[in-house]
């Protein structure tokens, strides 16, 4: 109880104060950790108990994923996830795998295989950064958010690829994946579907076992994907893709999302509390090096895919710095490829610590690409500004005034003038309104 209370007082703690300076959820988690665990006041030292419990929120994650992944959905966004999402993969994955991959064997001896793997991850994006930084602008359902949206869906379905690979190439070989209990896993939830289990539950109408029932689904088809050797987020995921079509499906999501955002929380709170602030330090040319090269490569191919895709030039520099940080898939892949021995902890520690740093980064570049003049590619000082953006400081509050000033000078003239003049001068005090205001005074008569 008390560790259960320490865990959730430092997110409470941390996960606003890093709102409050911009920097987001996921960044606040990774402090939250830090500042707990055994490189902070070390008041949490069993790490890789917390991590075992903590990864069922990735496992969740990836169910929910998949349960939007319906194949009629996704045919209707073939455009944004299959061209944009494909072509931002494979230009930053082959480029940051052999950047990175060579770096990584040079500087740090780990193997073609994890140092390959691990600069492919780097191609990921975090969804929460990126859409809650387009959430923030009104952009989602605009052009750049629409592409940006494709993108990161294409990225969910690379990163289980990546993961499954993680399993299969680790341990040297050692633990040879059983694709028959996989296989049987699946057949079991077809099973499921096939005979209506869920609606025989449905009708009992007792919320309490629908919840159990949906995580018994998660839980146990995850369990014999890790039972077979393979990764449990891939099973999560499948079984997610089988009950897409389902009529349950969004009962499924809202009854597993409280679950998903908790423990995918407790899941970052983790992470940061296995970095070795430390290691990190004495390497910090190191870090400084990675996040530099992170968010250098990826800006720039993700600039030439805006104008390939044919983005508005004002959109192109933000759709870039949108996608530019790591993602949460590298911490889960990174984790993957140390639990199967294809890299060290140090090598992990320092890897997470350079996404962690890039997604702190990413939304303080977002504030200066706001005061940056359109030559290049912000749009401070555009005569209109894009959707999304606010106007400048002190343009709204002054627009206000004038048009209250010229309703109130209307109206004076109206009342001064008697009731002839009064019609005549209502044109420009209606002008002179918002266009709500408007409304109301014809409403009005």
């Amino acid at each position: 109880m008390d560790l259960i209370t320490l865990l959730l007082l430092s997110a409470v703690i941390c996960v606003p104060l890093a709102h409050r300076f911009g920097l987001g959820a996921i960044p606040g988690y990774l402090i939250a950790g830090m500042a707990i665990g055994p490189s902070g006041l070390r008041m949490v030292t069993d790490v890789p108990a917390i991590l075992a419990v903590s990864e069922w929120g990735v496992v969740m994650m990836l169910f929910v994923i998949g349960l939007e992944l319906a194949p009629r959905r996704l045919w209707g966004m073939r455009r944004e996830v299959f061209g944009a999402g494909s072509l931002q993969v494979l230009a930053c994955g082959l480029v940051l795998g052999l950047v990175f991959g060579a770096g990584l064997r040079h500087l740090a001896g780990m193997s073609w295989v994890g140092a390959v793997l691990c600069g492919l991850s780097l191609s990921l994006s975090s969804t929460a950064v990126a859409l809650r930084l387009l959430e923030e602008r009104g952009l989602l359902k605009t052009p750049v958010g629409y592409s940006a949206l494709g993108v990161l869906l294409f990225q969910d379905m690379a990163a289980i690829p990546m993961l499954v690979a993680a399993g299969l190439l680790g341990s040297d070989g050692a633990s040879a994946p059983s694709f028959g209990i996989a296989l049987a896993g699946v057949v079991v939830v077809l099973v499921m579907r096939r005979m209506r289990l869920l609606g025989v539950v449905v009708r009992t109408q007792i919320r309490e076992l629908f919840t159990a029932a949906t995580l018994l689904i998660v839980l146990g088809s995850a369990r014999l994907f890790d039972y077979a050797g393979l990764s449990a987020g891939l099973g999560g995921f499948l079984v997610g893709v089988l009950l897409a079509e389902s009529r349950y499906r969004e009962e499924l999501e809202r009854t597993i999302e409280p679950f998903k955002g908790l423990l995918l929380g407790l899941f970052f709170v983790a992470v940061g509390m296995s970095v070795n602030v430390r290691e990190a330090w004495e390497y910090w040319h190191y870090v400084l090096a990675g996040v530099l090269a992170l968010l250098l490569i990826k800006i720039t191919l993700i600039y030439v895919l805006a104008r390939i895709v044919g983005l508005p030039h004002y959109h192109r520099l933000l759709y870039a710095l949108v996608l530019a940080q790591g993602g949460e898939f590298s911490f889960v892949i990174f984790n993957e490829a140390w639990d199967n021995h294809l890299m060290t902890l140090a090598q992990r520690d320092l890897l997470a610590v350079v996404v962690a740093i890039s997604m702190g980064l990413v939304p303080c570049l977002m504030r200066l690409l706001e005061h940056l003049p359109p030559r290049f590619g912000g749009i401070a000082g555009m005569e209109v500004r894009p959707v999304g953006f606010d106007e400048a400081p002190g343009t709204a509050a002054d627009a206000a005034a004038a048009d209250a000033a010229a309703a109130d000078a209307a109206a004076a003239g109206a009342a001064a003038a008697g009731p002839a003049d009064a019609r005549n001068a209502a044109g420009p005090a209606a002008a002179a309104l918002p266009a709500a205001a408007q409304a109301q005074a014809r409403r009005d008569g």
